[in-house]
């Protein structure tokens, strides 16, 4: 009988243990793609990666972003970006982040808009880094500077 007690509380202590240490396992980091901070968007690719951090303001016809890669430079997130031409014209755009904190509010001021040249059928690679270590996502957002007013 004492046999049979002891086994059991041996076993529920077994199992009440393994249950710790799984739970203390799991991380709480946030979600990455390619080095960029996702949250807890689902990012299966380069396109849906791009797809959820670059917006335009208006159209931006025959440039697109075709890769980004992002990393921590010490304690500032730091970004990659590839544009591409794909027109047979030079076509200018301008670019700035929206730098995001870790409750979803802006971090820092306003960016400037950052004008590029691209001329026909080329790719640059631009880099952009935080302007505060409290910036720890962002959104990239295009601007069409052909545009006849």
């Amino acid at each position: 009988m004492k046999y049979q007690a002891t086994l059991s509380i041996l076993f529920t202590l077994a199992a009440l243990s393994g249950c710790a240490s799984k739970s203390a396992t799991v991380s709480e980091r946030p979600q990455v793609a390619y080095g960029c901070p996702m949250g807890t968007a689902p990012v299966h690719s380069m396109e849906d990666l791009i797809a959820s951090k670059v917006q335009t303001a208006g159209e931006v016809r025959d440039v697109k972003v075709k890769e980004m890669r992002c990393m921590m430079q010490g304690d500032l997130l730091r970004i990659d970006f590839t544009l591409a031409n794909g027109a047979s014209t030079v076509r200018r755009v301008a670019y700035r982040f929206d730098w995001i904190d870790r409750n979803g509010m802006k971090a820092g001021t306003d960016e400037s808009w950052k004008p590029v040249y691209l001329y026909e059928q080329s790719h640059e690679t631009i880099v952009g880094t935080a302007p505060a270590s409290s910036a720890i996502d962002f959104r990239l957002v295009l601007l069409d500077q052909d545009k006849r007013r």
